[in-house]
C-alpha cells in the first residue's frame, strides 16, 4: 500500500502468533470422547479427490430439482450406507445429519449414552468399512476433475489420516450446524462460479504490514474508508446510534468499512453493512485455515466482490492467549489502513 508520494511507510509491528500447532485434527483438551455429547465430524478424501459424487444445480434456486445438490457416485452411496450402519453397530450413537460432498463428508452424531470406546475407534471402523466397499467396487465413478473411470488410488487409504471434530456445547450450535450443512452445496457452487474472490491472493503489503488476503483486493484502492471500532461496554442503544451514523456516512460517501468485527457492536454494524451492500474489509484474528471458507454471512458479499479478508497472522487453531492485545493491534491496523486510503 503506497502513500501519496509513492513510498511505502515503514512501520514496525510485532505480530504475536503464539505457539503454533498446525493440526486441524486435534481433540478437545480434557473432553471424554466416550461420554455423552453431540459432535460434528469432518473427513476428507485422500488427496481431496472428488470420488464421492458430482456437484450440480443452480445456486440461485431454493426449491425444486435444480437446487444445489450432490449426485452420489457408487462409492458415495457406499459411504452413506457405511455411515448409517454405525447406529446398528453402536445403538448409543444416533445419526442426526450427514452431508456428503464430492471430496469430503460432514456428519453430526449424538452419543446419548456412554460408549465403551473412544469415538475415534468408531470412526476408524467406519473408515475400514468404506475401504472394503471401495475395494469391492474395483473402479470408482468418474470424478469432476477426470471425466472417465479410474482405478482407486493405489495407496488404498481412501480417507486422509485422522478427522476433524467439533463438540457442540452451546445453545443454538446444533441448529446453526444443520443450516451450515444444508447450505454446503450452494456455497461450493458459488465459489466455483466466482473463483477470483475465493482464491488466496498470497502475501501483500497493506499499511506497511505483510498480510494474507482473500477477496477483492481492489477495495483497498477506494479513496474513502471508515473504521468500525466499538467497545464491548457500549449499550444496545449506543450501538444502534453508532450503527446508524456509520451506515449513513458509508452510503453518503461511498466508503468501505474496515474492522476486525470482533465486539458485538462491530459484528452488528458489519452485518447491517452487508445487508445494505456496503463493501467491507475484515481483519481476521486467526489467519486462514488450509481449507478456509468464509462465514455464511460473508458468502454473498464475497461472490459479489464486496468483501476483502486480511490477516497479519498465520493460521492457528488453538485458543488465543493474548486476545486483548491482538484485538487492540487489529484496531490499530484498521486505523492505519483508513489513514492511508484517505491520503490525497
Amino acid at each position: 500500500m503506497e502513500t501519496k508520494n509513492g513510498k511505502t511507510p515503514e512501520r514496525k509491528w510485532e505480530i504475536f502468533a503464539g505457539e503454533k500447532k498446525p493440526s486441524m485434527k486435534r481433540r478437545l483438551s480434557g473432553h471424554d470422547y466416550s461420554d455423552r455429547g453431540i459432535y460434528m465430524i469432518t473427513m476428507a478424501v485422500e488427496g481431496r479427490k472428488p470420488l464421492l459424487g458430482t456437484l450440480t444445480g443452480n445456486p440461485s434456486e431454493k426449491e425444486g430439482p435444480n437446487i444445489p445438490h450432490v449426485i452420489l457416485s457408487p462409492l458415495g452411496e457406499k459411504v452413506k450406507e457405511c455411515w448409517f450402519a454405525i447406529h446398528s453397530l453402536h445403538p448409543q450413537i444416533e445419526i442426526l445429519k450427514l452431508c456428503i460432498m464430492p471430496d469430503h463428508i460432514h456428519c453430526i452424531v449424538f452419543v446419548h449414552e456412554k460408549i465403551e470406546q473412544h469415538l475415534g475407534h468408531v470412526i476408524n471402523g467406519f473408515k475400514t468399512g468404506c475401504r472394503k466397499a471401495a475395494k469391492a467396487l474395483h473402479v470408482v465413478q468418474h470424478t469432476e476433475a477426470v471425466p472417465q473411470f479410474t482405478k482407486h488410488p493405489t495407496t488404498g487409504l481412501l480417507w486422509e489420516p485422522g478427522y476433524n471434530d467439533r463438540v457442540l456445547l452451546h445453545r443454538g450450535q446444533l441448529e446453526r450446524m444443520f443450516a451450515y450443512l444444508d447450505d454446503n452445496p450452494r456455497r461450493l457452487l458459488l465459489k466455483r462460479q466466482h473463483p477470483e474472490y475465493f482464491t488466496r491472493l498470497g502475501t501483500m503489503a497493506v499499511a506497511g504490514i505483510q498480510m494474507q488476503a482473500i477477496g477483492n483486493r481492489f477495495l483497498l484502492d477506494n479513496p474513502v474508508k471508515l473504521q468500525v471500532q466499538c467497545s464491548r461496554r457500549l449499550t444496545l442503544e449506543e450501538i444502534e446510534q453508532k450503527k446508524a451514523t456509520i451506515l449513513y456516512q458509508a452510503n453518503d460517501q461511498g466508503a468501505i468499512l474496515v474492522s476486525p468485527c470482533i465486539s458485538p457492536g462491530e459484528q452488528q454494524i458489519a452485518t447491517a453493512a452487508l445487508t445494505e451492500h456496503i463493501p467491507l474489509i475484515v481483519l481476521l484474528l486467526k489467519g486462514f485455515s488450509p481449507f478456509f471458507k468464509p462465514q455464511p454471512k460473508y458468502l454473498e458479499a464475497c461472490t459479489e466482490g464486496r468483501l476483502l479478508m486480511l490477516s497479519p497472522y498465520p493460521w492457528q487453531n488453538e485458543k488465543i492467549t493474548n486476545m486483548r492485545q491482538r484485538c487492540l493491534q487489529l484496531n490499530d491496523i484498521a486505523a492505519e489502513i483508513c489513514k492511508l486510503s484517505n491520503v490525497g
